[in-house]
């Protein structure tokens, strides 16, 4: 059984950091996902008409699926949880389309707050039980690999199934 692992960025800097440190663990860029409000993708992904993306995920954000009602955008793998969710006419927003991917709702409702306030959901679905937990030092071990600054208390990541 796969599971997802997700990190919570604030920049596209931190969010190509990331996956860069994510495909350093033998994953694709084809097998991250980013999920975001579609203002934080013009505001930091935009793509001038015509050009070649200049970042990591160029590509992907320009092929990104809209979700117009719910007001995100999301590329990747994700999608397909999204599109299932969304199919199965879960309403209420990501928050809700979270849960119904195993997410508990505590770390449904920051994920949520979070894409609603200009952050990026970064996630990737682990291969195994053992890059669950590479992932999460990836994501969030702020010594190491500084993704956003140090917090106390919990982090912004889980694993879901």
């Amino acid at each position: 059984m796969t599971k997802l692992v997700i990190g919570l960025v604030q920049t596209r800097d931190e969010a190509e950091a990331a996956a860069e440190r994510i495909i350093d663990c033998g994953y694709t860029r084809q097998d991250i996902s980013l999920l975001m409000t579609d203002a934080t993708r013009h505001r930091h992904f935009r793509i001038p008409d015509g050009s070649p993306p200049a970042h990591t995920f160029g590509a992907a954000i320009a092929m990104s699926v809209v979700v117009p009602d719910l007001g995100f955008v999301v590329a990747g793998p994700l999608a397909a949880v999204v599109a299932s969710a969304v199919g199965a006419g879960i309403m209420g927003g990501l928050r809700e389309i979270l849960i119904s991917a195993g997410v508990s709702k505590h770390w449904a409702d920051r994920y949520d707050t979070g894409v609603r306030q200009g952050g990026i959901l970064v996630s990737v679905f682990a291969h195994n039980e053992r890059d669950v937990g590479l992932l999460h030092l990836v994501l969030d071990d702020h010594g190491r690999f500084a993704l956003r600054p140090a917090t106390t208390g919990p982090q912004a990541y889980d694993t879901f199934f």
